[in-house]
């Protein structure tokens, strides 16, 4: 589950990249109109080839399904530098979510290569390529303020770090916001969504002296809302409410025309591994996916895949011959494992080839339990451990996780291998219980089966999970 956690975060991360830009778009006495002040704005700042800048974002968007409530909060404190020509980025920022208590560091790079727009992503010391054609120049320094429709001035002026600022209140223009967002609408799905009828509230805070933004603020609520409604319904998942309840973007600009020339350095560019070229979103689909009931996907026929098990049109994996379903080494690297589907379990059609999920079969109204599967690689037991045991002390530091239950690492002998997990037990915001077994096995070739177990209960403290899942789950593991 590791890496596929953080693609949770990347899917977060990919809407507040995409929604950076549109912040990055980011003057004789007489008397001072809303017009008057951005004409002077929007002349300074053409002037301006690089800046850098702060940016924060609160999200908290509310998830209902099947008589489940749940919140999900994600807090994104991010510094970038941009440069306008060549259009480039380098960003580094801390992202938490309150769901599984996920918290990291994020370093990216955005720059042209060879007439592509390539990203290279950090998380947790792990370099990802990316690439997709350059359809347009992206937004430059200025654009934010030429994509809004209208601006209002306030009567009174605020003061900033000590400096007098104008403040404005405008909105962005939906066909604006389409060149900036579109790109995340496409990764969340197929569907038709018309930005014509969409606008955003921003406020703009002018200094007075050198008329050049010192913050701006966007409120993404009810853009983001529609575009989720959007990508719900043509995921087949209409049961599912989805609501945004924040989404506030404030990003502070720290200075202009300082910034170098942004160079991708060359030990990332050589630690760097491709992932897909598409541009898709494939955390966001990830999060549709998972939100999908069961009894409403589609019959899809079965297509093969480049290795190992069919997979419908869908990309769900169908069983092997004997039963099994391969499991693909999560960088491509076409390594693979077979997993039969464990005693008690059955296979979830929210699996792809790369992440293998099943569920119990209790059928319990508000007390379940999932079993996910990953294959990696280039970790050693020991890295292994500390990545687990530092997930733990996160959720000693965080408020919201009580009930605390922190097990050291166990080692124990399944069909011949080595097997350790720890065992983690909370209860969070006081009404979600959980267990949680995170267990991990190295074959032969070096490759390394992750399997996170979890047990959910809204009604008490769990009871189902025990250590005997820990065999339970191993022996489904072939070779």
């Amino acid at each position: 589950m590791k890496k596929k956690t953080r693609y949770v975060l990347y899917g977060a991360m990919a809407i507040l990249l995409s929604l950076a830009a549109v912040l990055v778009g980011c003057g004789k006495k007489q008397k001072v109109t809303a017009d008057s002040l951005m004409e002077e704005v929007i002349a300074n700042m053409e002037e301006m080839k690089s800046a850098h800048m702060d940016l924060g974002a609160d999200i908290t968007m509310g998830i209902k399904q099947s008589g489940i409530s749940m919140d999900l909060e994600v807090n994104v404190d991010m510094g970038m530098e941009v440069t306008d020509d060549p259009s480039a980025a380098h960003i580094e920022a801390v992202v938490s979510m309150n769901l599984m208590g996920i918290s990291m560091e994020i370093e990216s790079y955005s720059v042209e290569e060879d007439g592509k727009q390539v990203t290279y992503n950090n998380v947790e010391e792990e370099w990802i390529r990316q690439e997709q054609p350059i359809e347009q120049k992206s937004a430059d320094i200025n654009a934010i303020f030429a994509g809004a429709t209208s601006y209002e001035l306030q009567d009174k002026m605020e003061k900033v770090d000590g400096r007098e600022v104008y403040v404005l209140n405008g909105k962005v223009d939906g066909k604006y916001m389409e060149s900036v967002m579109g790109e995340v609408s496409d990764g969340i799905g197929s569907f038709s969504f018309d930005w014509s009828k969409m606008e955003m509230d921003m406020v703009v805070k002018i200094d007075a002296k050198t008329k050049r933004p010192v913050e701006a603020e966007i409120d993404c609520k009810d853009a983001l809302e529609e575009l989720m409604k959007g990508a719900m319904g043509a995921a087949g998942a209409e049961d599912a409410d989805v609501s945004i309840k924040e989404f506030v973007m404030t990003c502070t600009y720290k200075s202009f025309n300082d910034v170098d020339e942004i160079v991708v350095p060359e030990k990332v560019k050589a630690a760097a591994r491709t992932k897909g070229s598409s541009g898709e979103n494939d955390t966001l689909d990830d999060f549709l996916k998972n939100s999908q009931p069961e009894s409403d996907l589609p019959e899809a026929s079965s297509v093969p895949s480049a290795e190992g098990s069919a997979e419908t049109e869908a990309g769900v994996p169908t069983p092997n011959a004997d039963g099994t379903y391969t499991l693909m080494n999560f960088w491509g690297s076409g390594k693979s494992v077979n997993i039969s589907v464990p005693s008690g379990y059955e296979f979830s059609i929210y699996s792809d080839s790369q992440y293998l999920a099943f569920e119990d079969t209790l059928d319990r109204e508000f007390d379940y339990v999932s079993v996910c599967y990953m294959l990696d690689d280039d970790y050693t037991e020991e890295e292994m451990t500390e990545y687990y045991m530092q997930g733990a002390e996160y959720y000693k530091e965080d408020e919201d996780y009580s009930d605390l239950d922190i097990q050291e690492k166990k080692t124990v002998q399944i069909n011949g291998r080595d097997v350790s997990y720890v065992k983690f037990v909370y209860t969070y915001n006081k009404g979600s219980y959980y267990t949680e077994y995170n267990i991990w096995t190295f074959l032969p070739d070096g490759q390394v089966v992750q399997c996170k177990v979890e047990e959910r209960s809204y009604d008490g403290p769990c009871d189902i999970l025990d250590d005997n899942i820990v065999e339970t789950v191993m022996l489904a593991v072939q070779g």
